[in-house]
């Protein structure tokens, strides 16, 4: 079994190869002995904090039946920093360390104004705590005693003591009377555990540090809940941050100042998960549109109970047209300020509107961007990070200058708020790509945009990996480069005269981007007849 250790951030990655174990126990060497940090039943990665400083070593087993069927060689590293982390203690800050080997004492050192790093502390044991203040900024270093001073051998990276909290934390109904939990931690967290309060026993356990949402069975609406965040280390969990109790939430709405438009066809598996998600966002004053686009199955059940229970769920149907006019539908039904798309399989993280909102109403522009999380099976890739200054106005200019450059080829529509009054003058195009034809479009009308650099959006693979996209993908060449084409010439046919000339460069980078993979000569006479204007 190949086993790969990776150091990232002060932490390490151990990885290894499924071979249809059971579960995997993960060792690391601690004083000499292998000792069994954590056993893992989903995936076949783990991160670790507080490793020892200096030389280590790891391995793993894989165990099928109670048995053990494999075993990785012993994989051999040098861990040359302090990892340190830290939880928040009522008014006191509690650090963790990893140890050094030979350290006859650690001294934590704080940024304070105008001095710099000072000493303020030391301790004989791998923790220490002290009194919160001004200070945010903190470093650990181990030492020995050198006559009257002290011989540092080690030290960490700076530590920014501004996280690891719950911002936030609810409970809502879910479809048929279940309930739905959902949190906004903010920290670097490999897990949580959910408790029942007065329970020492979880109820849950969730190995997702990105995870914000989980549905909940066979609770009374009475119930307390408690949600601790972990993260995994030699020694077993740390609990970084606790939250408050909560028990039923009652879901506040008095005006619409955002619509959120979810297209749905054939999502009964799965679109309860994206309405709760939806629901959980602390933005009170949000309108969630859900447009049926002609199901056949039990959709429309879900979404009238949701419509039932919810005074700020809209449920709209209609004949199956596809999502681009599914979108449409919405967006004529919408009365909020401004918009935001959701398919009908995704996630939005609780903040996404409100920090959307707040910074474009702040820069009083016309489009909010942020990146999002792309999930597959192997975790979380984040996607349309863009080189921008975070939160505040830009001109749209220079969002266009790098559309389909290297790097920055995602057309997404749903990582954005834009302001109503452009979307409703300028709907979206019936084609197959509908997100590529429509974006170009839209940002040109656009006069200022702000970006936030947290992903809000989570485009997810995993739950249902056969997209739209991939459809397309399989089509014969003639009929793909078609819906190609349209979906080029729309957005230059459509979109805003005064930024031609940015519409028809983007056109031809996709395209370019698009005859690589293909023999089809048509793509690059179509590059030709847009750069001479002849479309």
């Amino acid at each position: 079994m190949d086993l790969n250790v990776e150091i990232k951030d002060s932490k390490i990655i151990i990885s290894w190869q499924d071979i249809g174990a059971d579960f995997y126990r993960v060792f690391c060497k601690k004083d000499g002995i292998f000792l069994e940090c954590a056993k893992v039943f989903e995936g076949t990665s783990l991160r670790l904090s507080l490793l020892p400083y200096g030389e280590n070593e790891c391995f793993v087993q894989a165990v099928k039946n109670g048995c053990v069927i494999d075993e990785s060689k012993k994989h051999e590293f040098l861990f040359d920093i302090v990892d340190v982390e830290y939880r928040l203690e009522g008014d006191n800050i509690k650090f963790f360390y990893g140890s050094c080997k030979g350290a006859e004492g650690y001294r934590l050192y704080r940024n304070e104004e105008g001095v710099g790093f000072n000493g303020c502390k030391n301790s004989d044991t791998c923790f220490l705590s002290i009194k919160k203040g001004e200070e945010k900024e903190f470093k650990i270093k181990p030492f020995i005693k050198d006559g009257d001073g002290r011989k540092f051998l080690a030290s960490s990276k700076e530590i920014s003591v501004t996280e690891n909290k719950f911002e936030s934390l609810s409970v809502y109904k879910s479809y048929n009377y279940n309930l739905f939990l959902s949190w906004n931690y903010k920290g670097n967290a490999d897990g949580f555990l959910i408790f029942a309060q007065h329970s020492n026993k979880p109820a849950f356990e969730i190995n997702d540090g990105l995870c914000h949402y989980l549905p909940i069975y066979d609770y009374k609406g009475s119930t307390k809940f408690v949600v601790k965040a972990f993260v995994n280390t030699v020694n077993g969990r740390l609990i970084l941050a606790e939250s408050n109790p909560v028990s039923l939430t009652i879901r506040r709405y008095k005006k619409p100042l955002v619509s959120l438009i979810i297209p749905a066809y054939n999502a009964q598996d799965y679109i309860a998960r994206s309405i709760d998600s939806a629901l959980a966002s602390d933005f009170s004053d949000l309108e969630i549109i859900i447009v049926n686009d002609g199901s056949t199955d039990d959709t429309q059940k879900i979404i009238d109970w949701y419509v039932t229970n919810y005074p700020n769920v809209i449920s709209l149907v209609k004949e199956n047209g596809g999502v681009a006019d599914a979108r449409n539908v919405g967006i004529e039904a919408a009365k909020g300020d401004y918009i935001a798309f959701m398919d009908n399989d995704d996630l939005i993280r609780p903040d996404m509107i409100s920090k959307l909102y707040n910074s474009i109403e702040k820069n009083n522009c016309d489009v909010a961007v942020a990146p999002l999380y792309r999930i597959l099976d192997n975790g979380y890739t984040t996607h349309c990070n863009l080189p921008f200054l975070e939160d505040i106005p830009i001109n749209i200019d220079k969002y266009l200058e790098i559309m389909y450059t290297p790097g920055y080829y995602n057309c997404a529509i749903w990582n954005k708020l834009y302001k109503a009054s452009i979307v409703k003058e300028h709907p979206l195009g019936l084609l197959k790509y509908e997100d590529v034809s429509w974006t170009p479009c839209i940002l040109s009308y656009a006069k200022k945009f702000c970006f936030l650099k947290t992903p809000f959006y989570e485009w997810d693979r995993k739950t249902r990996p056969q997209t739209f996209g991939d459809v397309l993908a399989k089509m014969p060449e003639d009929e793909l480069f078609e819906n190609r084409k349209q979906a080029m010439l729309f957005f230059v046919k459509n979109g805003n005269p005064e930024k031609i000339d940015f519409l028809k460069e983007i056109a031809k980078r996709r395209l370019k981007r698009y005859a690589k993979k293909s023999t089809n000569p048509a793509y690059y006479e179509l590059i030709d007849i847009i750069d001479d204007g002849r479309y």
